[in-house]
């Protein structure tokens, strides 16, 4: 009987059985803050490295991760876009699980309405700037850099901080005629952009290569690009109150779209670009101001009267403003007199 309670007492004990080293919450703190203070990267990047490969029993890893995303998520981000810029070129698929993390993390950041504090922000910008202009990247990895700089200047330019770099950037992109590369860094931005950084791009002509993506592509990709990056365009130019280049780019759009659908019978790709600028609008919708809202409802009304489209490209733009409605925060009746000012047309 005495042996039966002893043995009853022992596992009723919260330190019976003993946890293993690995799943200590003291230890777990500890360990995160030694990887973090620490200026050199290989142990976080012996991390990503067991995250990557899922190694089995290795919950330390997870434990450890988990613990950064909680409690550390700006530091993190630093030490993500360190692993990327400082691992050796042997090891691809590192670099590039590290980005994977980095966009996973901002993500859930945003989706919390956290932002990234000042500190980190300076930290990951000089970055990104040294991996976009020194580095050679994978296509991949570029498409996975151009969503962490979107997420990243939300940040930056909410709190007015200024990316001259970025900028400077896209224009070398352009320059070197590198016309993928220009419209899917260009199509990813939001629409916190200020005139400092936007004239720039329009005194360089950005808005001419667009046109062309639209109305004379190389590909396929080059095409949904270009009409994702009008699209980021010509909300952007309602901001500058260009209306003539806001009327160019919607223009240029809806006879790309009339041509690829009718003329070219590419309905499928048509719908695929379309189904971009639905994901573009629920990111930003809630940053639409009534100027913003009433362009793209009657955007994708005019979508959805062209001949010709078919049922699903129709549905595609029906979703846009299903989107729209959704998110934007003061949605509305529509101002068609607005319209026709912002877009040259004649909506009677």
């Amino acid at each position: 009987m005495n042996m039966k309670s002893s043995s009853d007492d022992s596992s009723s004990s919260p330190s019976y059985p003993p946890p293993p080293l690995t799943s200590s919450p003291l230890y777990i703190a500890r360990k995160a803050k030694e990887i973090l203070a620490s200026r050199d990267v290989t142990e976080l990047t012996n991390l990503v490295t067991n995250l990557c490969y899922e190694k089995e029993n290795d919950e330390s890893s997870k434990l450890l991760y988990k613990c950064f995303t909680k409690h550390f998520p700006n530091l993190l981000a630093t030490k993500l876009l360190q692993v990327y810029r400082f691992t050796t070129s042997p090891r691809p698929k590192i670099r590039s699980f590290s980005l994977s993390l980095l966009d996973s993390l901002l993500i859930d950041l945003e989706e919390s309405r956290v932002g990234l504090n000042t500190k980190a922000l300076g930290d990951i910008k000089e970055h990104l700037n040294a991996c976009l202009v020194s580095q050679e990247t994978s296509e991949d990895d570029f498409k996975l850099l151009s969503r962490i700089i979107s997420r990243v200047a939300v940040d930056s330019f909410i709190e007015n901080i200024p990316w001259h770099e970025l900028s400077s950037y896209i224009i070398s992109l352009h320059e070197e005629d590198d016309h993928k590369k220009t419209l899917l860094i260009f199509s990813e931005l939001p629409m916190v952009l200020d005139e400092d950084f936007l004239m720039p791009l329009l005194e360089n002509d950005l808005h001419v290569k667009i046109l062309k993506g639209l109305l004379d592509p190389s590909s396929d990709e080059e095409w949904c690009l270009a009409l994702e990056a009008g699209f980021n365009m010509a909300l952007q130019l309602i901001s500058l109150q260009r209306k003539d280049l806001v009327f160019d780019m919607v223009y240029a759009i809806v006879k790309s779209v009339l041509e690829m659908a009718n003329v070219r019978k590419r309905k499928i790709l048509v719908r695929k670009g379309l189904m971009r600028i639905v994901r573009k609008v629920r990111r930003e919708a809630l940053r639409f101001r009534e100027a913003e809202y009433e362009v793209v409802s009657r955007f994708a009304l005019m979508m959805m009267r062209i001949d010709g489209v078919g049922k699903v490209t129709e549905m595609a733009a029906k979703m846009i403003h299903h989107v729209l409605d959704r998110y934007y925060m003061g949605g509305g009746g529509l101002d068609w007199g607005f319209i026709q000012t912002q877009t040259g047309f004649n909506f009677a």
